[in-house]
């Protein structure tokens, strides 16, 4: 009989590196979270979320009382189960991977071609229903019209074709609009029209610049907004159209100049309604519309560079900006 004996061997300092690393290692991923909380709630003393996550809500807050009748444990239960950080890393890379085996979800989000995305409830044209509100429709914008023309002055729109139009080719089947859509835009002209509304048709400047240069353009392509391309697109027949119809009151055109023109890439707004992992951080700009930061390689990649232009107009005197602050300037840009 033979008998084995197993020998000891000693650990080479290699092997005990490595060893005592990952305990290190461990033990710091485990106490990094109480410790940054600590350090973040308790001795910087700030009442934020250390990281402001897209949908992260306060915790309920434990009374005596909600504890006793059970709700402060139902508050809580439906903070864990969709609120919490947690919760919402789950759900990101939930959506993520749906996403990238080319199955993504979303109630508000269609994703097309070339990682296109539109708002679906435009790609989803109810003709019908349009037709059907008409006498309501109408009398509101000629109570509209009837307010503007007694203030002294007159109503005009500038119809805004949106992005499903424009890009249908992203989106729709083999390219063209279904036929619920493809005349929305012309019955809505007509409409103005016989309630003696001047209307710009946007739709036919957007649809020749497109023919003359396919590869541009003029919406982003995660988010519903014109990209600077569409903005000059839509501007020179808006312009044109003013100033044939009301130039003797406007007088002459006056030269413009672009200031604080900045590039930030950010994530889209369709794009960050995909529920992938995006953090919601102040704008500086505008504290009350928050901007989204990519939290992950998928959102990064699905960012893009949005471009920001102040816009004022000179004058002998100097520069006079369009918000509304200053009183000697002749025209005021009013919007979100």
């Amino acid at each position: 009989m033979t008998t084995l004996e197993a020998v000891a061997t000693p650990q080479t300092p290699a092997q005990w590196a490595v060893r005592w690393f990952a305990v290190v290692a461990i033990g710091g991923l485990f106490a990094s979270a109480p410790l940054a909380h600590l350090v973040w709630h308790g001795l910087l003393g700030r009442d934020e979320a250390l990281l402001p996550l897209r949908t992260q809500t306060k915790a309920p807050m434990p009374s005596i009382a909600a504890a006793l009748d059970g709700s402060w444990m139902t508050q809580l239960e439906k903070h864990l189960r969709e609120d919490a950080p947690a919760t919402w890393w789950l759900r990101a890379n939930w959506n993520e991977l749906r996403y990238r085996v080319g199955a993504p979800r979303s109630k508000d989000v269609r994703v097309g071609r070339d990682e296109w995305l539109f708002l679906d409830y435009a790609t989803r044209i109810d003709f019908a229903a349009w037709q059907r509100s008409a006498p309501a429709r109408r009398a509101f914008l000629a109570g509209v019209r009837d307010q503007v023309k007694a203030a002294g002055a007159e109503l005009v729109i500038a119809m805004v074709p949106d992005k499903e139009r424009v890009h249908a080719e992203k989106w729709a089947p083999k390219g063209g609009l279904p036929a619920a859509k493809a005349g929305c835009y012309a019955a809505g002209l007509a409409e103005f029209a016989e309630l003696g509304i001047p209307a710009v048709d946007l739709a036919g400047a957007m649809a020749m610049a497109r023919a003359a240069a396919p590869a541009t353009d003029l919406y982003y392509r995660g988010d519903s907004h014109w990209r600077k391309d569409g903005a000059l697109v839509a501007g020179a027949p808006t312009a044109a159209f003013l100033e044939a119809r009301y130039g003797a009151a406007l007088g002459p055109r006056g030269p413009m100049a672009l200031s604080g023109v900045t590039v930030a890439t950010l994530v889209s707004a369709l794009t960050a309604n995909l529920g992938l992992a995006v953090v919601n951080v102040p704008d500086p700009a505008r504290p009350t519309a928050p901007i989204a930061l990519p939290m992950s390689l998928l959102a990064h990649r699905l960012a893009e560079p949005h471009e920001y232009y102040g816009v004022e107009i000179v004058t002998p005197p100097g520069r006079v900006g369009m918000f509304g602050t200053d009183e000697s300037a002749p025209v005021w840009l009013i919007g979100p």
